[in-house]
């Protein structure tokens, strides 16, 4: 068997195990301060014969955090300036423990010393805790995981949204709009000014084009030959793999992003529209395509609804799902699967943590069947459905009538029983339904028609005789 070998050494190795290590101390010496606040009270002052003990330990476990994070610091690839504070604040608590220790054994000779340095050592920790992670994560790791609530009471501007700032995907820019933010997520953490993993910096085209220690990273009009995207698609087991295995990969929908970001160029400033896409790109922005704008046919509750859960939100994301907002500041969600060519019926339970929330759902293309209908039922608050071009048949559309809100149903593609349609009566609210290609027959369109005389129903290619009171509209573009 070929093993991957590297050229490693005991002083690195070492080295990296400072981040396993370094919160060995951090917890001892915290249980010492607990320990040493709390005997200072009658009712605890036995705790005190446990104090040499853990204050030894926490100086010996400080001691070695300080030698291993010196060996990672020979790695490189950090700023100067972070390194050189984190590693100072590392060893004056690495000091302030052993001086702790001393008091402790001096036999309370110097008692009322104890809880001024006690206090100043977890002063220290606490800064050198947030040096560590600023080197490790970068400076903004903490801020943009904050609330919008705190956001605002700290008086921080809100830069990071959701919601996309641009309404036609023809009119994004490609770098700056859906080429940066793709860097943003997956490569500053180790690539920025804090934290130079090879020398390189990626927060701009003039940065990124003028590469690392190795040499340009970016080869315009080719992908395949530039190391920013080669390493993005090297196997998990490769080291020179990015993002480093455990670290969240990127999706293949942002692969096809970057390869032809490259191929194009490497263009900034460039919409869009100004470029040459390929039939695979075209499926991608397809899915990056905001929801449209909301008129007096799209219905969207007047009533607030709670934050859906992030967690739900990822967990369809790994399938490839889109859940945008509907509007700007609404919490109200569109759910999308057109890059999501793997979403089965099994994965419609994903959605249902979503219920208070989805009001839009498009499962169009997928690999749903009948099965999911009772699913969608449960989302009492949907306006608008599309199971466009899917193997629906429609046997359990009559419990779409629990969906009482419906507006929009789009069946175009499916071999939709007569049956299915006409229990559509049920949804009274319904304004629009699509059944091009849908094989329903004129009679039951007719049927369907005469039972909700406002409803729109566009049948697109048919040529059939109907009534002249009868509703029908020309096929448009889905």
């Amino acid at each position: 068997m070929k093993l991957l070998l590297s050229s490693g050494s005991w002083s690195m190795f070492i080295g990296r195990s400072h981040p396993l290590l370094v919160h060995l101390p951090i917890g001892i010496l915290i249980i010492a301060f607990v320990l040493a606040m709390l005997a200072q009270r009658q009712k605890w002052a036995h705790l005190k014969s446990a104090l040499p003990l853990v204050l030894l330990a926490a100086a010996l476990s400080a001691v070695i955090s300080c030698i291993t994070g010196y060996l990672l610091s020979l790695d490189g690839g950090y700023d100067e300036h972070l390194l050189q504070t984190h590693k100072l604040l590392g060893i004056g608590v690495a000091v302030i423990s052993i001086v702790l220790y001393i008091l402790e054994k001096t036999n309370n000779r110097f008692s009322r010393l104890q809880v001024p340095v006690a206090l100043l050592m977890i002063l220290l920790l606490s800064a050198a805790g947030h040096y560590g992670g600023t080197l490790t994560h970068g400076d903004d790791y903490l801020t943009q995981a904050m609330p919008a609530g705190l956001r605002k009471l700290t008086g921080m501007s809100n830069t990071a949204t959701n919601v996309a700032a641009y309404t036609d995907i023809g009119d994004a820019k490609l770098y700056e709009d859906l080429v940066r933010p793709v860097l943003t997520a997956r490569c500053y953490g180790c690539h920025n000014e804090q934290k130079l993993k090879g020398g390189l910096r990626l927060e701009s085209v003039a940065l990124i084009r003028k590469g690392g220690e190795h040499g340009p990273v970016l080869k315009n009009g080719l992908p395949e030959e530039s190391e920013l995207f080669k390493r993005l698609i090297l196997p998990e087991e490769d080291e020179h793999r990015m993002p480093p295995k455990g670290k969240p990969q990127v999706a293949p929908q942002e692969l096809e992003l970057l390869y032809w970001w490259i191929a194009q160029g490497a263009p900034v400033g460039k919409t869009v529209k100004e470029l040459t896409k390929t039939p695979r790109i075209l499926a991608v922005l397809a899915g990056m395509q905001p929801p449209p704008a909301l008129d007096k046919n799209e219905f969207v509750p007047e009533n607030m609804v709670s934050k859906a859960s992030g967690n739900s939100i990822a967990a369809l994301a790994a399938k490839g799902v889109k859940v945008l907002p509907v509007a700007a500041g609404s919490n109200y969600l569109a759910v999308n699967c057109i890059n999501a060519i793997d979403f089965k019926d099994a994965d419609m339970a994903l959605l249902l943590p979503l219920k208070e929330q989805l009001i839009w759902l498009d499962i169009s293309g997928t690999h749903v069947t009948d099965a999911a209908i009772p699913v969608i039922a449960k989302f009492s608050k949907l306006t608008r459905l599309e199971i466009k071009n899917t193997v629906v048949k429609g046997d359990h559309l009559d419990q779409l009538g629990a969906c009482t809100e419906l507006r929009y149903l789009n069946l175009t593609g499916t071999a939709t029983a007569d049956a299915g349609v006409l229990s559509l009566r049920k949804n009274k609210k319904l304004q629009q339904v699509y059944l091009y290609q849908a094989g329903v027959k004129p009679a039951t369109i007719q049927q369907l028609q005469q039972s909700m005389p406002k409803l729109r129903i566009d049948t697109g290619g048919y040529l059939q005789q109907l009534p002249s009171d009868t509703i029908i509209y020309k096929k448009i573009s889905v």
